[in-house]
């Protein structure tokens, strides 16, 4: 007997990389806002945290620094910011796709149903 969870599972489809390599650039440039692309691909609490206050607690200890290092403290925060750009792109997407999202043949899924 067939359960409601595998054929949930048989009818999952799987992602064209085109697709995914294309999702971990947009979070890469969303980046550009501290935990913005953390967001964007759905982790939201880590996102949050760097947007309001990881960066700003790096920015603040960063100019401190500089003020003891001539300038070279401020090499902190652009290195978290650059840290979490990478992070933005290795993270796994945690989002739910839209309806119509390519599979790895070229197709798209045809979601109309039938009454």
């Amino acid at each position: 007997m067939v359960t409601e969870d595998q054929t949930m599972n048989a009818t999952l489809i799987t992602q064209n990389p085109q697709v995914v390599s294309a999702e971990n650039k947009i979070a890469v440039l969303l980046s550009i806002v501290p935990g913005l692309g953390h967001v964007y691909k759905g982790h939201y609490a880590t996102g949050f945290f760097w947007m309001f206050l990881g960066m700003p607690l790096a920015l603040w200890v960063g100019i401190l620094l500089s003020l003891a290092t001539a300038g070279f403290g401020l090499l902190i925060p652009i290195a978290c910011w650059a840290g979490l750009a990478f992070d933005a792109y290795c993270e796994r997407d945690w989002r739910k796709h839209h309806w119509l999202m390519p599979t790895t043949d070229g197709s798209e899924e045809d979601d109309d149903f039938e009454d």
